[in-house]
C-alpha cells in the first residue's frame, strides 16, 4: 500500500507543478495516518496551499501562453 501512495503522490505532485500557486504547499505534499493505534485517521493533500482555479484554467492560458486569439470553446 505504501508503494501505491508514493506513486500517487509523485503523479499528483508532477501535475501540481503545472499550476500557478498563490501559496505553495509549505510542507509535505501528502500526510496520512491509516493506523488507528497511532491516532486519528486522516489524509492531508497539499495542506496550506492555495490557488485560483479560474486563473489556472483561463487567464494563465491567455496571458502566459499567449493563447488569447485562439478559440477555447466551440
Amino acid at each position: 500500500m505504501m508503494v501505491r501512495w508514493a506513486l500517487l503522490c509523485e503523479f499528483w505532485g508532477d501535475i501540481a507543478k503545472e499550476f500557478y500557486w498563490k501559496t505553495p504547499c509549505p510542507g509535505p505534499f501528502l500526510r496520512y495516518n491509516f493506523d488507528v493505534t497511532k491516532g486519528k485517521i486522516f489524509i492531508e493533500w497539499m495542506k496550506g496551499a492555495t490557488t485560483n482555479i479560474c486563473y489556472n484554467v483561463l487567464d494563465r492560458n491567455v496571458h502566459e501562453k499567449k493563447l488569447g486569439d485562439k478559440v477555447a470553446f466551440y
